[in-house]
Protein backbone atom coordinates (compact mmCIF):
# COMPACT_ATOMS: atom_id res chain seq x y z
CA UNK A 1 0.00 0.00 0.00
CA UNK A 2 1.77 3.20 -0.88
CA UNK A 3 2.11 5.88 1.90
CA UNK A 4 -0.05 8.49 2.39
CA UNK A 5 1.24 12.49 1.90
CA UNK A 6 1.27 15.18 4.47
CA UNK A 7 -0.53 18.42 3.75
CA UNK A 8 0.86 21.22 6.51
CA UNK A 9 -0.19 24.76 6.72
CA UNK A 10 1.45 26.88 9.03
CA UNK A 11 -0.35 29.39 10.78
CA UNK A 12 1.21 31.37 13.69
CA UNK A 13 -0.56 33.94 15.59
CA UNK A 14 2.28 36.54 15.38
CA UNK A 15 3.03 39.19 12.20
CA UNK A 16 4.95 41.85 12.32
CA UNK A 17 4.11 43.91 9.03
CA UNK A 18 0.11 43.10 9.13
CA UNK A 19 -1.11 42.34 12.61
CA UNK A 20 -3.24 38.77 12.50
CA UNK A 21 -2.50 38.58 9.11
CA UNK A 22 -3.64 34.69 8.57
CA UNK A 23 -7.09 35.94 10.21
CA UNK A 24 -7.19 39.32 8.21
CA UNK A 25 -10.77 38.97 5.80
CA UNK A 26 -9.93 38.71 1.95
CA UNK A 27 -13.68 38.46 0.28
CA UNK A 28 -15.57 38.15 3.83
CA UNK A 29 -12.86 34.83 4.73
CA UNK A 30 -10.04 34.43 6.91
CA UNK A 31 -7.03 34.54 4.59
CA UNK A 32 -6.31 30.47 6.08
CA UNK A 33 -10.14 29.73 4.87
CA UNK A 34 -8.67 30.22 0.93
CA UNK A 35 -6.21 27.49 1.69
CA UNK A 36 -7.81 25.40 3.92
CA UNK A 37 -10.35 25.11 1.55
CA UNK A 38 -7.45 24.54 -1.30
CA UNK A 39 -6.26 21.69 0.24
CA UNK A 40 -10.04 19.89 1.28
CA UNK A 41 -10.21 19.27 -2.16
CA UNK A 42 -7.33 17.00 -2.71
CA UNK A 43 -8.41 13.29 -2.45
CA UNK A 44 -8.61 12.12 1.34
CA UNK A 45 -6.96 8.38 0.56
CA UNK A 46 -3.84 10.36 -0.43
CA UNK A 47 -2.98 12.98 1.78
CA UNK A 48 -3.83 14.00 5.32
CA UNK A 49 -3.99 17.59 6.63
CA UNK A 50 -2.97 19.42 9.33
CA UNK A 51 -2.92 22.72 10.77
CA UNK A 52 -0.45 23.56 12.80
CA UNK A 53 -0.43 27.66 14.93
CA UNK A 54 -0.41 28.88 18.18
CA UNK A 55 -3.79 30.77 17.78
CA UNK A 56 -7.05 30.22 19.31
CA UNK A 57 -8.75 31.68 16.36
CA UNK A 58 -7.39 29.64 14.31
CA UNK A 59 -7.71 26.36 16.23
CA UNK A 60 -11.70 27.78 16.21
CA UNK A 61 -11.38 27.55 12.23
CA UNK A 62 -10.28 24.41 12.42
CA UNK A 63 -13.09 22.49 14.24
CA UNK A 64 -15.15 24.68 12.41
CA UNK A 65 -13.73 22.97 8.95
CA UNK A 66 -13.42 19.69 10.63
CA UNK A 67 -9.44 19.47 9.98
CA UNK A 68 -6.70 18.54 12.10
CA UNK A 69 -5.02 20.98 14.62
CA UNK A 70 -1.97 21.05 16.35
CA UNK A 71 -0.77 23.71 18.91
CA UNK A 72 2.42 24.83 18.32
CA UNK A 73 4.92 25.88 21.71
CA UNK A 74 6.26 29.12 21.40
CA UNK A 75 9.84 28.19 20.78
CA UNK A 76 8.72 27.71 17.55
CA UNK A 77 6.27 30.19 17.23
CA UNK A 78 8.48 33.43 16.87
CA UNK A 79 9.70 35.41 13.14
CA UNK A 80 13.00 33.29 14.23
CA UNK A 81 12.03 29.48 13.63
CA UNK A 82 12.84 27.72 11.20
CA UNK A 83 9.79 26.06 9.26
CA UNK A 84 11.82 22.92 9.59
CA UNK A 85 11.32 22.81 13.04
CA UNK A 86 8.33 23.03 12.35
CA UNK A 87 7.83 20.32 10.19
CA UNK A 88 10.17 17.95 12.99
CA UNK A 89 7.58 19.00 15.34
CA UNK A 90 4.52 18.05 13.88
CA UNK A 91 6.10 14.97 12.51
CA UNK A 92 6.97 13.89 16.06
CA UNK A 93 3.37 14.27 17.04
CA UNK A 94 2.11 12.40 14.76
CA UNK A 95 1.96 8.37 14.52
CA UNK A 96 2.11 8.00 10.73
CA UNK A 97 4.63 7.75 7.88
CA UNK A 98 4.73 9.48 5.11
CA UNK A 99 5.95 9.93 1.54
CA UNK A 100 5.91 13.83 1.41
CA UNK A 101 5.62 16.47 3.19
CA UNK A 102 3.51 19.31 1.27
CA UNK A 103 3.87 22.69 2.85
CA UNK A 104 0.86 25.36 1.59
CA UNK A 105 1.79 28.76 2.61
CA UNK A 106 -1.86 30.89 4.00
CA UNK A 107 -0.35 33.56 2.58
CA UNK A 108 0.00 32.62 -0.90
CA UNK A 109 -3.89 31.67 -1.49
CA UNK A 110 -3.29 31.86 -5.42
CA UNK A 111 -3.10 28.47 -6.22
CA UNK A 112 -3.91 26.09 -9.71
CA UNK A 113 -5.81 23.07 -8.59
CA UNK A 114 -3.33 20.83 -10.05
CA UNK A 115 0.07 22.19 -8.28
CA UNK A 116 -0.30 19.33 -5.85
CA UNK A 117 -0.74 16.66 -8.20
CA UNK A 118 2.27 18.68 -10.71
CA UNK A 119 5.00 18.73 -8.01
CA UNK A 120 4.23 15.07 -6.66
CA UNK A 121 4.99 13.80 -10.42
CA UNK A 122 7.63 15.77 -10.91
CA UNK A 123 9.37 14.92 -7.53
CA UNK A 124 8.45 11.05 -8.32
CA UNK A 125 9.93 11.54 -11.74
CA UNK A 126 13.61 13.75 -10.31
CA UNK A 127 14.82 11.19 -7.77
CA UNK A 128 17.64 12.86 -7.48
CA UNK A 129 16.23 16.00 -5.56
CA UNK A 130 15.03 15.95 -2.06
CA UNK A 131 12.87 18.27 -2.27
CA UNK A 132 10.53 21.40 -4.34
CA UNK A 133 9.78 24.72 -4.71
CA UNK A 134 7.44 26.81 -7.05
CA UNK A 135 9.09 30.01 -8.52
CA UNK A 136 8.23 32.60 -10.63
CA UNK A 137 10.42 35.06 -12.66
CA UNK A 138 11.61 38.14 -11.31
CA UNK A 139 11.99 41.31 -13.99
CA UNK A 140 13.33 43.39 -11.08
CA UNK A 141 16.83 45.62 -11.21
CA UNK A 142 18.58 44.58 -8.42
CA UNK A 143 22.03 45.19 -6.99
CA UNK A 144 24.21 46.09 -3.48
CA UNK A 145 25.20 49.19 -2.10
CA UNK A 146 28.67 48.91 -0.96
CA UNK A 147 30.33 51.88 1.16
CA UNK A 148 27.57 54.21 -0.27
CA UNK A 149 28.38 52.91 -4.01
CA UNK A 150 25.72 51.18 -6.29
CA UNK A 151 26.98 48.24 -7.72
CA UNK A 152 24.24 46.78 -9.81
CA UNK A 153 23.77 42.50 -10.69
CA UNK A 154 22.85 43.26 -14.51
CA UNK A 155 24.23 45.01 -17.60
CA UNK A 156 23.20 48.67 -17.90
CA UNK A 157 22.12 48.54 -21.27
CA UNK A 158 19.88 45.13 -20.07
CA UNK A 159 15.58 45.52 -20.84
CA UNK A 160 13.39 43.93 -17.81
CA UNK A 161 12.42 41.58 -20.68
CA UNK A 162 15.92 40.68 -21.08
CA UNK A 163 15.37 38.90 -17.45
CA UNK A 164 15.79 35.61 -17.80
CA UNK A 165 17.58 33.94 -15.06
CA UNK A 166 16.32 35.27 -11.92
CA UNK A 167 13.49 33.76 -9.79
CA UNK A 168 11.86 34.25 -7.09
CA UNK A 169 9.20 32.11 -4.50
CA UNK A 170 5.78 32.31 -5.04
CA UNK A 171 5.12 30.64 -1.04
CA UNK A 172 2.41 28.79 -3.56
CA UNK A 173 4.04 24.94 -2.32
CA UNK A 174 7.07 23.81 -0.78
CA UNK A 175 7.56 19.41 -0.99
CA UNK A 176 10.10 17.48 0.94
CA UNK A 177 10.62 13.83 0.95
CA UNK A 178 9.76 13.07 4.32
CA UNK A 179 13.05 10.45 4.72
CA UNK A 180 15.03 13.95 5.28
CA UNK A 181 13.13 14.58 8.50
CA UNK A 182 13.64 10.84 9.69
CA UNK A 183 17.72 10.94 9.15
CA UNK A 184 17.73 14.28 10.73
CA UNK A 185 18.69 16.49 8.24
CA UNK A 186 17.85 20.15 9.12
CA UNK A 187 17.29 21.29 5.59
CA UNK A 188 17.29 20.53 2.22
CA UNK A 189 20.26 19.85 0.12
CA UNK A 190 18.94 19.05 -3.32
CA UNK A 191 15.55 21.74 -4.33
CA UNK A 192 14.14 21.58 -7.87
CA UNK A 193 12.94 24.74 -8.68
CA UNK A 194 9.47 24.45 -10.20
CA UNK A 195 8.92 27.76 -12.33
CA UNK A 196 5.33 29.00 -12.56
CA UNK A 197 3.83 29.04 -15.79
CA UNK A 198 2.28 32.63 -15.78
CA UNK A 199 0.12 31.78 -12.83
CA UNK A 200 -1.52 34.60 -10.60
CA UNK A 201 0.35 34.81 -7.31
CA UNK A 202 1.02 36.98 -4.33
CA UNK A 203 2.46 36.40 -1.24
CA UNK A 204 0.89 38.72 1.43
CA UNK A 205 3.62 40.54 3.36
CA UNK A 206 2.45 44.25 2.88
CA UNK A 207 -1.01 45.63 3.08
CA UNK A 208 -1.23 46.64 -0.71
CA UNK A 209 -0.07 42.42 -1.37
CA UNK A 210 -4.15 42.55 -0.01
CA UNK A 211 -5.57 44.88 -1.99
CA UNK A 212 -3.83 43.02 -5.05
CA UNK A 213 -4.78 39.63 -3.44
CA UNK A 214 -8.88 41.00 -3.42
CA UNK A 215 -8.19 42.50 -7.31
CA UNK A 216 -7.43 38.93 -8.63
CA UNK A 217 -10.28 36.94 -6.50
CA UNK A 218 -12.73 39.01 -7.54
CA UNK A 219 -11.74 38.20 -10.97
CA UNK A 220 -11.50 34.67 -10.56
CA UNK A 221 -14.85 34.67 -8.81
CA UNK A 222 -16.58 36.48 -11.70
CA UNK A 223 -14.79 34.22 -13.83
CA UNK A 224 -16.60 31.28 -11.96
CA UNK A 225 -19.72 33.00 -12.13
CA UNK A 226 -19.84 33.52 -15.90
CA UNK A 227 -18.73 30.16 -16.62
CA UNK A 228 -21.52 28.54 -14.45
CA UNK A 229 -24.45 30.83 -15.64
CA UNK A 230 -23.19 29.17 -19.36
CA UNK A 231 -23.29 26.16 -18.05
CA UNK A 232 -26.70 26.29 -17.06
CA UNK A 233 -27.80 27.60 -20.25
CA UNK A 234 -26.79 25.02 -21.68
CA UNK A 235 -28.47 22.63 -19.40
CA UNK A 236 -31.70 24.41 -19.84
CA UNK A 237 -31.74 23.95 -23.56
Amino acid sequence: MLKKNLVIIPARKGSKRIKNKNLVKVLNEPLIVWTINYAKKLEAKKYDLIVTSDCNQIKKICKKKKISYLSRPKKISNDRASIHEVIHYTLSNLNNDYKYIILLQPTSPLRKINLVYRSIKILDNKKNFDSLIHLAKDPSFTGKVINHRWKPDYELNKRSQDINDKFLPTGNIYVYRSHLYKNGIKEPKNTYGMISKNEKWVDIDYQEDLTTLNFYLKKLNKKKILIDSKYRKILSQ
